[in-house]
């Protein structure tokens, strides 16, 4: 399930600098769609840069909200591209991408391809900050050019919101080929069944959760998730499931390194997710 949204940004040497923004929606979802729906927006919504005499040296920034207003998860990524005006003034621009727990992007505008922003929760919003600046060292062949490039935004949605394989944890952490980013905080979501298969509407004290792996000291570490410590809650949602929040902020992991998160009941196994950490990992902005 994808939707777009497209950023128009125009901008001439001693000039000014535009950029706007439309949304257009590619497809829904495979679910039901009366029950599920992807549904993602920016505010502003039509402009969010107009800055007038531009030069070699300017930037400017501006704060891009980025909501989701449906009721499934997604994981969403950027992709910029030119759409009109003059390739060397374009090939110049130099974009920095930040939110509340740091830089996402840092470098050429054209070489901001495909970049994964990780994961929005249902109802949550997640606020941007740009920065678009053009360099001293542009040269005098810009002069009097113009360009215009898109940011097109991606939002894929969790439609399978309860795993089908057997395995008892849920998006974003159970999605194929998950990574963890050194700068990210996920939400690791699972459940449990009865004995006749059905899932498990109510708290049951006995069920923990641990991640184990290397520690940065050479040994290894071991975080665990309990009712009793607070780090584990039950939130009775459609899936009813057990919900802890990890971030390598609270709970240092090591870059390049593999963990295992293993959910346990009355200390007997249950289920287990390996993942690794990467530098450009998954980010999640997931609750």
């Amino acid at each position: 399930m994808k939707k777009n949204k497209y950023i128009l940004i125009s901008a001439m040497i001693i000039s000014s600098i535009l950029l706007l923004l439309s949304l257009s929606q590619v497809s829904n979802t495979k679910a039901d769609e009366s029950e599920y729906m992807v549904d993602i927006s920016t505010n502003p919504s039509e402009i969010l840069f107009n800055v007038g005499n531009m030069k070699p040296g300017d930037w400017t920034t501006s704060v891009l909200e980025v909501n989701n207003e449906g009721n499934l998860d997604f994981n969403f990524s950027v992709n910029s591209h030119q759409e009109s005006g003059d390739l060397y003034l374009y090939n110049q621009f130099f974009l920095r991408v930040s939110d509340n727990e740091g830089t996402l992007y840092e470098g050429k505008l054209k070489d901001f391809v495909d970049f994964p922003l990780g994961t929005l929760a249902a109802g949550v919003s997640n606020p941007l900050k740009l920065m678009v600046e053009l360099p001293y060292e542009t040269g005098n062949e810009a002069q009097g050019k113009s360009t215009s490039f898109v940011f097109d935004f991606n939002a894929v949605g969790h439609e399978e919101q309860i795993p089908i394989d057997g395995q008892c944890f849920e998006p974003p952490f159970s999605n194929r080929n998950f990574s963890l980013q050194p700068k990210s905080t996920v939400p690791i979501k699972f459940h449990l069944r009865d004995s006749d298969g059905d899932l498990e509407k109510e708290f049951s004290p006995n069920v923990r959760l641990e991640v184990t792996g290397p520690s940065h000291n050479g040994g290894n570490i071991k975080y665990v998730f309990t009712q009793k410590n607070g780090e584990l809650d039950f939130q009775k949602v459609n899936p009813p499931h057990y919900h802890a929040q990890f971030s390598p902020f609270d709970y240092p992991v090591v870059v390049g390194q593999w963990y295992t998160a293993t959910v346990y009941v009355n200390d007997k196994e249950y289920c287990n997710r390996i993942f690794q950490v990467l530098e450009q990992g998954n980010r999640s902005n997931a609750k």
